[in-house]
């Protein structure tokens, strides 16, 4: 076989990654200083130090339209009554204002899909 074929396997399968990821956060969220996020939403069980389950969270993947590096991207956390959980890493590896505007952003979203 010759180099050839197997960089259009890799193309191939790059270009079928790239379609599902964009399926994937197809969710999108655009923030009060006009930048443009894209998320998804999964389940996150929350442990204590015995690994007994507390509770299940909601995780927003958060990534920036743009972003190649990953260097704007972060993950939050909402309980089930609407209310958000803070993890102490994740507000040092992120700004706070940015990760502010994302809550408001997200909560005025789903309100506004209640009122629909």
């Amino acid at each position: 076989m010759n180099k050839s074929y197997f960089r259009s396997l890799r193309l191939k399968y790059y270009c079928e990654m790239r379609d599902s990821l964009k399926h994937l956060f197809s969710n999108q969220v655009k923030l009060e200083d006009g930048s443009l996020f894209y998320y998804s939403i999964s389940p996150y069980e929350l442990k204590n130090a015995l690994g007994h389950n507390i509770a299940v969270l909601q995780e927003y993947n958060f990534a920036k339209k743009g972003d190649e590096g990953g260097q704007n991207s972060c993950k939050l956390y909402k309980t089930k009554d609407g209310n958000w959980y803070d993890f102490e890493d994740a507000k040092a590896t992120f700004e706070k204002r940015t990760m502010r505007l994302l809550k408001s952003a997200i909560d005025a979203n789903e309100n506004s899909d209640i009122l629909k």
